[in-house]
Protein backbone atom coordinates (compact mmCIF):
# COMPACT_ATOMS: atom_id res chain seq x y z
CA UNK A 1 0.00 0.00 0.00
CA UNK A 2 2.93 2.20 0.89
CA UNK A 3 4.37 1.58 -2.58
CA UNK A 4 1.13 2.36 -4.37
CA UNK A 5 0.73 5.60 -2.52
CA UNK A 6 4.30 6.55 -3.22
CA UNK A 7 3.85 5.87 -6.94
CA UNK A 8 0.71 7.97 -7.10
CA UNK A 9 2.46 10.77 -5.26
CA UNK A 10 5.36 10.70 -7.64
CA UNK A 11 3.02 10.79 -10.65
CA UNK A 12 1.10 13.74 -9.31
CA UNK A 13 4.31 15.55 -8.53
CA UNK A 14 5.59 15.02 -12.05
CA UNK A 15 2.32 16.29 -13.51
CA UNK A 16 2.52 19.39 -11.37
CA UNK A 17 6.03 20.15 -12.55
CA UNK A 18 5.23 19.71 -16.29
CA UNK A 19 4.43 23.07 -17.95
CA UNK A 20 0.94 23.22 -19.43
CA UNK A 21 0.50 22.85 -23.16
CA UNK A 22 -0.61 26.14 -24.76
CA UNK A 23 -2.56 25.91 -27.98
CA UNK A 24 -1.82 28.93 -30.20
CA UNK A 25 -4.48 30.00 -32.67
CA UNK A 26 -2.75 31.67 -35.58
CA UNK A 27 -5.14 33.97 -37.42
CA UNK A 28 -5.02 33.68 -41.15
CA UNK A 29 -4.23 37.13 -42.60
CA UNK A 30 -7.31 38.65 -44.26
CA UNK A 31 -6.90 40.48 -47.55
CA UNK A 32 -7.63 44.20 -47.26
CA UNK A 33 -10.50 45.06 -49.59
CA UNK A 34 -10.71 48.75 -50.52
CA UNK A 35 -13.99 50.33 -49.54
CA UNK A 36 -15.80 51.55 -52.63
CA UNK A 37 -17.37 54.98 -52.55
CA UNK A 38 -21.07 54.46 -52.61
CA UNK A 39 -22.76 56.87 -54.97
CA UNK A 40 -26.48 57.47 -55.00
CA UNK A 41 -28.26 55.80 -57.81
CA UNK A 42 -30.11 57.78 -60.44
CA UNK A 43 -33.35 56.83 -58.82
CA UNK A 44 -32.22 58.29 -55.49
CA UNK A 45 -31.53 61.74 -56.98
CA UNK A 46 -34.26 64.34 -57.40
CA UNK A 47 -35.45 64.45 -60.98
CA UNK A 48 -34.05 67.47 -62.80
CA UNK A 49 -36.46 69.57 -64.78
CA UNK A 50 -35.37 69.28 -68.41
CA UNK A 51 -34.41 72.59 -69.98
CA UNK A 52 -35.80 72.76 -73.46
CA UNK A 53 -34.51 75.77 -75.38
CA UNK A 54 -37.16 77.66 -77.29
CA UNK A 55 -37.20 76.94 -81.00
CA UNK A 56 -35.23 79.49 -82.98
CA UNK A 57 -37.28 81.97 -84.96
CA UNK A 58 -37.62 81.11 -88.61
CA UNK A 59 -35.16 82.73 -90.97
CA UNK A 60 -36.61 86.06 -91.97
CA UNK A 61 -36.62 86.99 -95.64
CA UNK A 62 -34.71 89.96 -96.93
CA UNK A 63 -36.47 93.25 -96.38
CA UNK A 64 -38.88 93.76 -99.30
CA UNK A 65 -37.84 97.42 -99.53
CA UNK A 66 -34.36 97.71 -98.08
CA UNK A 67 -33.24 101.29 -97.48
CA UNK A 68 -29.45 101.34 -97.62
CA UNK A 69 -28.85 105.09 -97.64
CA UNK A 70 -29.26 107.08 -95.49
CA UNK A 71 -29.07 104.94 -92.37
CA UNK A 72 -30.93 105.54 -89.10
CA UNK A 73 -30.50 108.93 -87.41
CA UNK A 74 -28.46 110.38 -90.27
CA UNK A 75 -28.28 114.17 -90.45
CA UNK A 76 -29.21 114.92 -94.06
CA UNK A 77 -29.20 118.01 -96.26
CA UNK A 78 -31.18 118.75 -99.38
CA UNK A 79 -31.24 116.93 -101.71
CA UNK A 80 -31.31 113.59 -99.91
CA UNK A 81 -29.80 110.67 -101.80
CA UNK A 82 -32.14 107.74 -101.09
CA UNK A 83 -31.03 104.34 -102.34
CA UNK A 84 -31.75 100.70 -101.66
CA UNK A 85 -32.92 97.37 -103.05
CA UNK A 86 -36.52 96.27 -103.50
CA UNK A 87 -38.66 93.32 -104.52
CA UNK A 88 -40.43 93.69 -107.87
CA UNK A 89 -43.37 96.09 -107.98
CA UNK A 90 -46.10 96.99 -110.44
CA UNK A 91 -44.28 98.50 -113.42
CA UNK A 92 -41.19 98.44 -111.15
CA UNK A 93 -42.36 101.71 -109.57
CA UNK A 94 -42.12 102.73 -105.92
CA UNK A 95 -42.91 105.99 -104.15
CA UNK A 96 -40.36 107.81 -101.98
CA UNK A 97 -41.38 110.55 -99.57
CA UNK A 98 -40.21 112.64 -96.61
CA UNK A 99 -42.55 112.88 -93.60
CA UNK A 100 -41.94 115.06 -90.55
CA UNK A 101 -42.36 113.55 -87.09
CA UNK A 102 -45.74 115.27 -86.76
CA UNK A 103 -47.04 113.55 -89.89
CA UNK A 104 -46.57 116.44 -92.31
CA UNK A 105 -45.50 115.24 -95.74
CA UNK A 106 -42.66 117.39 -97.06
CA UNK A 107 -42.36 115.85 -100.52
CA UNK A 108 -42.83 112.64 -102.50
CA UNK A 109 -41.55 111.32 -105.81
CA UNK A 110 -41.80 108.10 -107.82
CA UNK A 111 -38.66 106.00 -108.06
CA UNK A 112 -37.92 103.13 -110.43
CA UNK A 113 -36.42 99.74 -109.59
CA UNK A 114 -33.51 99.24 -111.95
CA UNK A 115 -34.22 95.63 -112.89
CA UNK A 116 -36.27 93.63 -115.38
CA UNK A 117 -39.98 93.25 -114.67
CA UNK A 118 -40.54 90.72 -111.92
CA UNK A 119 -36.96 90.96 -110.62
CA UNK A 120 -35.58 92.37 -107.39
CA UNK A 121 -33.20 95.24 -108.00
CA UNK A 122 -31.66 98.52 -106.84
CA UNK A 123 -33.27 101.95 -106.76
CA UNK A 124 -31.89 105.43 -106.17
CA UNK A 125 -33.25 108.98 -106.16
CA UNK A 126 -32.29 112.47 -104.97
CA UNK A 127 -35.14 114.13 -103.05
CA UNK A 128 -35.02 117.91 -102.44
CA UNK A 129 -36.64 119.46 -99.38
CA UNK A 130 -36.83 122.79 -97.56
CA UNK A 131 -36.60 123.26 -93.76
CA UNK A 132 -35.50 126.29 -91.76
CA UNK A 133 -34.33 124.42 -88.67
CA UNK A 134 -33.42 120.88 -87.75
CA UNK A 135 -36.45 118.58 -87.84
CA UNK A 136 -36.87 114.92 -86.98
CA UNK A 137 -38.39 113.10 -89.92
CA UNK A 138 -38.80 109.78 -91.70
CA UNK A 139 -37.69 108.85 -95.18
CA UNK A 140 -40.21 106.34 -96.49
CA UNK A 141 -40.39 104.19 -99.59
CA UNK A 142 -43.52 102.20 -100.35
CA UNK A 143 -45.17 100.01 -102.97
CA UNK A 144 -48.77 100.45 -104.13
CA UNK A 145 -51.31 97.87 -105.31
CA UNK A 146 -52.32 97.96 -108.96
CA UNK A 147 -55.73 96.54 -107.94
CA UNK A 148 -56.91 99.11 -105.43
CA UNK A 149 -54.05 101.59 -104.95
CA UNK A 150 -53.48 100.48 -101.36
CA UNK A 151 -50.07 100.22 -99.78
CA UNK A 152 -48.58 96.75 -100.07
CA UNK A 153 -45.29 97.41 -98.31
CA UNK A 154 -43.69 100.39 -96.63
CA UNK A 155 -40.24 100.84 -95.11
CA UNK A 156 -38.87 103.90 -93.38
CA UNK A 157 -35.78 105.22 -91.68
CA UNK A 158 -35.64 108.02 -89.05
CA UNK A 159 -33.40 110.95 -89.96
CA UNK A 160 -32.73 114.56 -88.97
CA UNK A 161 -33.35 117.15 -91.69
CA UNK A 162 -30.93 120.03 -91.41
CA UNK A 163 -30.70 123.24 -93.46
CA UNK A 164 -26.98 123.55 -92.78
CA UNK A 165 -24.12 121.12 -93.00
CA UNK A 166 -22.26 119.08 -92.59
CA UNK A 167 -24.28 116.00 -93.43
CA UNK A 168 -23.68 112.96 -91.24
CA UNK A 169 -24.69 109.74 -92.96
CA UNK A 170 -24.79 106.53 -90.92
CA UNK A 171 -24.69 103.01 -92.29
CA UNK A 172 -27.72 100.75 -92.52
CA UNK A 173 -27.05 97.40 -90.85
CA UNK A 174 -30.50 95.74 -90.77
CA UNK A 175 -31.05 93.51 -93.78
CA UNK A 176 -33.92 91.24 -92.72
CA UNK A 177 -37.62 91.95 -93.10
CA UNK A 178 -38.94 93.94 -90.15
CA UNK A 179 -42.39 92.31 -90.24
CA UNK A 180 -42.93 88.92 -91.90
CA UNK A 181 -46.36 87.30 -92.26
CA UNK A 182 -45.99 83.52 -92.04
CA UNK A 183 -49.68 82.62 -92.10
CA UNK A 184 -51.78 82.89 -94.22
CA UNK A 185 -49.61 82.35 -97.26
CA UNK A 186 -50.04 84.34 -100.44
CA UNK A 187 -53.20 83.30 -102.29
CA UNK A 188 -54.58 81.30 -99.35
CA UNK A 189 -58.33 81.12 -98.83
CA UNK A 190 -59.57 82.81 -95.66
CA UNK A 191 -63.16 82.07 -94.64
CA UNK A 192 -65.48 81.65 -91.68
CA UNK A 193 -65.35 85.22 -90.42
CA UNK A 194 -62.02 84.77 -88.61
CA UNK A 195 -58.56 85.21 -90.12
CA UNK A 196 -55.72 83.43 -88.35
CA UNK A 197 -52.61 85.58 -88.76
CA UNK A 198 -49.16 84.53 -87.54
CA UNK A 199 -45.77 86.04 -88.09
CA UNK A 200 -42.63 87.50 -86.61
CA UNK A 201 -41.67 91.13 -86.39
CA UNK A 202 -40.38 94.16 -84.55
CA UNK A 203 -42.71 96.70 -82.98
CA UNK A 204 -41.70 100.28 -82.33
CA UNK A 205 -44.18 101.10 -79.55
CA UNK A 206 -45.03 98.89 -76.56
CA UNK A 207 -44.39 95.71 -78.58
CA UNK A 208 -47.70 96.25 -80.37
CA UNK A 209 -48.62 95.79 -84.04
CA UNK A 210 -51.96 96.26 -85.78
CA UNK A 211 -53.38 93.46 -87.95
CA UNK A 212 -56.03 94.35 -90.52
CA UNK A 213 -58.21 92.46 -93.00
CA UNK A 214 -59.13 94.33 -96.20
CA UNK A 215 -61.72 93.39 -98.82
CA UNK A 216 -61.48 93.64 -102.61
CA UNK A 217 -62.09 97.41 -102.59
CA UNK A 218 -59.45 98.01 -99.94
CA UNK A 219 -61.98 98.59 -97.18
CA UNK A 220 -61.02 97.47 -93.70
CA UNK A 221 -63.42 94.72 -92.62
CA UNK A 222 -61.54 93.54 -89.53
CA UNK A 223 -58.74 94.70 -87.24
CA UNK A 224 -56.99 93.66 -84.04
CA UNK A 225 -53.95 94.82 -82.09
CA UNK A 226 -51.40 92.12 -81.29
CA UNK A 227 -48.46 92.09 -78.88
CA UNK A 228 -45.13 90.42 -79.65
CA UNK A 229 -44.43 87.49 -77.34
CA UNK A 230 -41.41 87.00 -75.10
CA UNK A 231 -38.85 89.38 -76.55
CA UNK A 232 -37.19 92.62 -75.59
CA UNK A 233 -37.98 95.84 -77.47
CA UNK A 234 -36.16 96.02 -80.76
CA UNK A 235 -35.82 92.23 -81.05
CA UNK A 236 -37.88 90.22 -83.57
CA UNK A 237 -40.60 88.24 -81.84
CA UNK A 238 -43.55 86.05 -82.80
CA UNK A 239 -47.13 87.23 -82.95
CA UNK A 240 -50.47 85.55 -83.59
CA UNK A 241 -54.03 86.81 -83.78
CA UNK A 242 -57.48 85.55 -84.72
CA UNK A 243 -58.97 88.57 -86.42
CA UNK A 244 -62.75 88.67 -86.75
CA UNK A 245 -63.98 90.19 -90.01
CA UNK A 246 -67.20 90.76 -91.92
CA UNK A 247 -67.01 90.25 -95.67
CA UNK A 248 -69.91 91.03 -97.99
CA UNK A 249 -68.92 88.44 -100.56
CA UNK A 250 -66.15 86.40 -102.12
CA UNK A 251 -63.17 88.04 -103.78
CA UNK A 252 -59.58 89.10 -103.39
CA UNK A 253 -58.50 90.48 -100.06
CA UNK A 254 -55.43 91.50 -98.14
CA UNK A 255 -53.93 90.91 -94.71
CA UNK A 256 -51.92 93.89 -93.46
CA UNK A 257 -49.65 94.16 -90.41
CA UNK A 258 -48.69 97.69 -89.43
CA UNK A 259 -46.16 99.22 -87.04
CA UNK A 260 -47.66 102.60 -86.18
CA UNK A 261 -45.79 105.62 -84.87
CA UNK A 262 -47.25 106.97 -81.61
CA UNK A 263 -45.93 110.40 -82.56
CA UNK A 264 -47.99 111.04 -85.70
CA UNK A 265 -50.24 107.98 -86.03
CA UNK A 266 -48.81 106.95 -89.38
CA UNK A 267 -47.03 103.81 -90.47
CA UNK A 268 -43.38 103.27 -89.66
CA UNK A 269 -43.46 99.88 -91.35
CA UNK A 270 -46.15 97.93 -93.17
CA UNK A 271 -46.26 94.53 -94.80
CA UNK A 272 -49.10 92.61 -96.42
CA UNK A 273 -50.14 89.39 -98.14
CA UNK A 274 -52.80 88.96 -100.83
CA UNK A 275 -55.49 86.37 -100.03
CA UNK A 276 -58.82 85.05 -101.28
CA UNK A 277 -61.44 86.34 -98.86
CA UNK A 278 -64.74 84.60 -98.26
CA UNK A 279 -67.53 85.28 -95.74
Amino acid sequence: MIRIALAIGLALGAAACTPPTVSLVVATPTAVVPVATVLPTATSLPAATPTVPPPPPPDLPDEAILLLEPGPVSHVMSPIRVSGIADPAFEQTLVARVVLDDGTEVTQQPVMIQAELGQRGPFSIDIPFVVFSERNAYIQVYQQSARDGGTLHLASVPVVLTPLGPAQITAQTVQAERIAILQPERGAEVSGGVARVEGIGIAGFEQTLLVEVLDAEGNRVGAQAVILQGVEPGVPGPFAADVAYTAGGEGPGRIIVRDISPAFGGDVHLTSVEIELQP
